[in-house]
C-alpha cells in the first residue's frame, strides 16, 4: 500500500511557477515591515505614556525625581525613545535599541536599555549600592500584540490571489 495523492498537481506546479512564492514572499515582507514600524511606535508611546503595554512603570525614587525634576520614567532628554527603531533583515525584523546608538554622553543604548528592561543592581564607587527596578519598555508591548502581529501576517498570506 503506498501513499495516494489527491488534488490537481497540474495545477499547483502552475501556480508555484507564475510567481506565487516570489508573491507569498513579497506580502510576507510588506506585513513584517508594517508589524515593526507598528511596534516601534507602540514602544515610544508606552513609554510617553509610563504604561507601555497597559504595565505601568515602577515609581522613579525621590532622589531621583528631585535630582531630574521630573516623575517621568525612561524619559529624560528623549534620546531613549527616539533611538527605538527597527531594521529589516533578510527573513526577520529587529525591533528595539541598534548597538552602537550613543546617547550624547557617549553611553551605548542597548546597555541603558537593558538596564531599564531587566533592573540592575550597581556599586558606586563611593560605597553606596544604586538599585534600579526594571521598568521594562520593549517585551510588554511585544507581547501585548503578540496576537495582531500573527493576524497581520495571516492577512498578508490571504491577500495573496491564488
Amino acid at each position: 500500500m503506498g501513499v495516494k495523492r489527491t488534488g490537481d498537481w497540474d495545477k499547483a506546479r502552475a501556480m508555484l511557477s507564475a510567481g506565487l512564492a516570489p508573491r507569498l514572499a513579497n506580502a510576507l515582507r510588506q506585513a513584517t515591515i508594517r508589524n515593526a514600524l507598528f511596534l516601534v511606535r507602540e514602544i515610544q508611546r508606552g513609554i510617553r505614556s509610563q504604561s507601555p503595554g497597559g504595565q505601568a512603570f515602577v515609581k522613579l525614587a525621590e532622589s531621583t525625581i528631585a535630582r531630574k525634576g521630573s516623575s517621568k520614567a525612561l524619559i529624560d532628554t528623549g534620546f531613549l525613545i527616539h533611538a527605538i527603531t527597527q531594521k529589516i533583515m533578510a527573513e526577520r525584523a529587529f525591533v528595539g535599541l541598534l548597538r552602537g546608538t550613543v546617547n550624547r554622553d557617549g553611553e551605548d543604548m542597548v546597555n541603558i536599555g537593558a538596564v531599564m528592561e531587566y533592573g540592575a543592581t550597581i556599586k558606586h564607587p563611593n560605597g553606596a549600592t544604586i538599585i534600579i527596578p526594571p521598568r521594562p519598555f520593549l517585551h510588554p508591548v511585544m507581547e501585548k500584540y503578540r496576537t495582531q502581529i500573527i493576524e497581520n501576517f495571516r492577512e498578508a498570506l490571504r491577500s495573496v490571489k491564488i
